[in-house]
């Protein structure tokens, strides 16, 4: 095997466009030593060198292709105007390309069109035959392919919030015959799957917020947070609150309905939602921290022990002590009826890598990649490398990769984070319980979600479940127009939506539909655009992806 230099960081320097982008590295610039290729990656500094990754070792032994990687951190990179035009590499890895990016890039012919190379890829080549709803998803709009995909099927990123209740905090309130008007319950009540509605769960927010009771016992009375949740994440957002009051609510506000794009804003359910949530802040039930905080402050701020009651994916994440909270059905609402959206974050991700028109053995590169498609080494990039200690040392049943789910102090998210490049892997329903196994933590996330969350699916007319918005293929025209109106109507949503919550008020009826009336023509756009892609969408699906 070629010997794979360490290497110091590279330094993206950029003088006013005039002097070029360069790759800096141990020997000054461009490849090091004998190199075959040179990628960057970006990746922050506590991640570990990827040059030093074992998976990557053994991967150039099987490869016979020896890549030496470079690094920007996600700051650097994303102050570069056109990273494409660096010089000395050949890959980009984690681009992050938006689908216009893609089709500009490539269309310009500064990337490669990678289904020509398809002969040199018999993993990826099968993965588009076998899986035509993926080969739909990361076409361009000329039809070519431009970037390798990440797959990774779990059935859990269209439900990124389960509600957690301090039970501990509801014994206090039975002990001391405390409990809210309305609301009766047992200590034998208080496990997973309690039974709330919207109105009962209010109230013993309210109780949560008396300034009286010392709930987490540090000898405040004043530092207890009711609900807390992080807004506008992708997760352990207020989506399912919303959802609540009877509409298919998801962080973007746009879902599927009876096989129709739809937006969520337009609904009066929602528009009577946020009124309501105006009234929770006001009364501190919701603190101004939801809306400030990062999902790295959320976590760190939930050790304290100080919340209530919270939405995020899994207790085990947020609290020091998982064993005092318990799962919360989906609210009811006054007719008893329960309601959770699905979420449009994608199990099928595009822009995890592009190569470059520079690369001088395309072919040969993307053979070396198409090795990230084997359930083998993709367990090894998303979970960490066997020799790591990502997995047991032992096969399960002599063929099964098995994560390791101790690493002593250092938490299953934070070894991840240092030892696991991710980025470009294929781990479907069929290799999970055949060549791998999921972390326990994910099982427990699927099993929670089964029976407490996505059996209350929103439901259109015709009875069946709301959809999440599947990637979907865009005309040039059509890229060209979102990009002018999706972006600044999502930022026009959060902002009005941060703003009516946070307010001294309620929204009143005309404000909302003066926001509305200001951004209708974004809405009706992008709703335009995205409808005309999802129609084209089935039918290229039922036409097996050859439209």
């Amino acid at each position: 095997m070629k010997k794979i230099i360490i290497m110091i960081t590279a330094v993206v320097v950029w003088f006013a466009c005039v002097i070029p982008y360069a790759v800096l590295g141990t020997s000054g610039g461009g490849k090091s030593g004998d190199q075959d290729f040179t990628v960057l990656a970006v990746k922050e500094d506590n991640v570990k060198d990827y040059n030093t990754m074992p998976v990557f070792e053994e991967l150039a032994e099987d490869t016979g292709i020896d890549v030496y990687w470079t690094f920007n951190t996600g700051a650097q990179y994303s102050n570069n105007p056109d990273p494409v035009g660096i010089n000395g590499i050949d890959a980009i890895y984690h681009s992050g390309f938006s689908n216009l990016k893609l089709s500009d890039y490539g269309k310009r012919g500064r990337i490669v069109a990678i289904d020509q190379y398809l002969d040199s890829m018999p993993n990826f080549k099968k993965i588009l035959e076998d899986r035509p709803d993926i080969a739909e998803a990361i076409k361009s709009p000329d039809g070519h392919i431009y970037s390798l995909p990440r797959v990774e099927e779990m059935g859990l990123k269209q439900y990124p919030n389960i509600l957690f209740i301090n039970k501990k905090w509801l014994e206090k309130l039975i002990d001391d015959n405390n409990l809210p008007q309305g609301v009766e319950l047992e200590k034998t009540d208080l496990v997973d799957g309690l039974d709330l509605s919207r109105a009962q769960f209010k109230a013993i927010l309210q109780k949560f917020n008396d300034q009286g009771i010392d709930f987490d016992g540090d000898g405040s009375t004043t530092n207890e947070i009711p609900l807390s949740f992080v807004s506008n994440n992708w997760q352990g957002n207020e989506s399912d609150l919303i959802a609540s009051f009877g509409v298919p609510e998801n962080a973007q506000h746009k879902t599927i309905v009876d096989g129709k794009i739809t937006f969520t804003v337009e609904d009066d359910n929602w528009f009577r939602a946020i009124q309501e949530l105006n009234s929770w802040y006001m009364e501190g039930l919701i603190r101004s921290t939801s809306y400030t905080w990062t999902q790295d402050d959320f976590l760190a701020n939930g050790q304290d022990g100080r919340y209530g009651a919270f939405y995020w994916w899994e207790k085990e994440t947020v609290v020091k002590n998982p064993d005092d909270y318990i799962i919360v059905l989906p609210l009811k609402d006054d007719d008893g009826n329960r309601y959770v959206g699905v979420s449009n974050e994608l199990e099928i991700e595009k822009g995890e890598c592009v190569i470059l028109s520079s690369c001088e053995d395309p072919a040969g590169l993307l053979s070396y990649f198409d090795k990230f498609f084997e359930p083998y080494y993709s367990a090894q990039l998303n979970y960490g490398s066997k020799d790591s200690g990502a997995f047991l040392p032992q096969l399960k049943d002599g063929k099964m990769l098995v994560p390791n789910d101790n690493h002593g102090s250092q938490s299953a998210d934070d070894f991840r984070m240092q030892n696991a490049p991710y980025g470009v892997v294929y781990l479907t329903d069929e290799q999970w319980g055949v060549t791998v196994q999921m972390e326990s933590r994910a099982s427990l996330r699927l099993e929670r979600l089964e029976a407490y969350v996505k059996p209350y699916t929103f439901k259109g007319a015709s009875g069946n479940d709301v959809q999440s918005i599947p990637n979907l293929n865009y005309t040039e025209d059509e890229l060209t127009e979102l990009n002018t109106y999706e972006s600044s109507l999502g930022n026009n949503i959060t902002s009005w939506v941060t703003s009516a919550i946070r307010g001294n008020s309620a929204p009143t009826r005309e404000s909302w539909q003066n926001f509305l009336e200001e951004n209708r023509k974004s809405i009706d756009t992008v709703t335009a655009i995205n409808q005309a892609a999802y129609d084209r969408y089935l039918t290229n699906i039922a036409r097996g992806g050859n439209g």
